[in-house]
């Protein structure tokens, strides 16, 4: 599922799987993709609050802002930001789309096979199996987040180093489900979202999936907001 997107992430889409109960030691690495995998796979739509944390590495005080996160398959995820944050974000396999309703402002950035392509390593929904072959991956237990498992992912092509340190998910130990993911670019800067409580598999409104950005309105071919100063 969302093979070809960004956040790029985020995301890995879940239902309930079976608990692994409690234990000592976190499971094995090809164990915890599998069921990973298993449980995102069952996940058709997924909608949830979201907190974001965005932290600039030459800024002291980082950003946050809140709203709705929706997904669908492998077609799309879509950010809706609560005011006082103009903005909505609407991420596809072929293009990362921003826009602004009250500015009547919007961006869009096409990702293809070569250009733009690091875009689509966000993590929203990607399947760790899909995401090993671009990623060195550790599993151990989060101490941040009780509860969870933590995965580390480190580029492991060129390409990716030169836009990535590393794409983290934290993953709850009874359900699989995702709790939290973040995102470090080279600069420092960093993308930290958490999810709140996930309603999967229930229709979406009509205004998501139908979502077009409006006729006639400036539109920039470039997406900034997450844009970054590259060291």
């Amino acid at each position: 599922m969302f093979r070809r997107t960004l956040l790029h992430l985020l995301l890995a889409l879940p239902t309930l799987a079976p608990s692994l109960g409690a234990q000592a030691a976190p499971p094995s690495l090809r164990e915890a993709v599998e069921r990973f995998d298993a449980a995102q796979a069952q996940v058709q739509t997924l909608q949830c609050p979201f907190t974001l944390t965005l932290r600039r590495s030459l800024l002291k005080t980082p950003s946050v802002t809140r709203g709705t996160l929706y997904l669908q398959g492998s077609d799309f995820v879509h950010f809706a930001f609560q005011p006082p944050e103009d903005l909505i974000l609407h991420l596809t396999p072929k293009a990362l789309i921003s826009y602004s309703p009250e500015a009547r402002a919007g961006e869009l950035m096409k990702i293809g096979l070569i250009k733009n392509a690091n875009r689509k390593f966000l993590g929203l929904g990607q399947k760790l199996s899909y995401l090993s072959e671009y990623f060195q991956i550790h599993l151990g237990e989060a101490k941040d987040l009780p509860g969870t498992w933590f995965l580390a992912m480190t580029p492991r092509t060129l390409s990716m180093r030169k836009r990535m340190q590393a794409l983290n998910l934290w993953v709850d130990k009874d359900t699989w489900l995702p709790r939290q993911v973040q995102w470090i670019e080279r600069s420092g800067d960093s993308w930290l979202v958490e999810l709140g409580p996930l309603r999967t598999n229930q229709p979406l409104p009509p205004a998501v999936t139908g979502f077009k950005l409006p006729e006639g309105i400036p539109l920039r071919n470039e997406f900034s907001f997450f844009a970054t100063r590259k060291k």
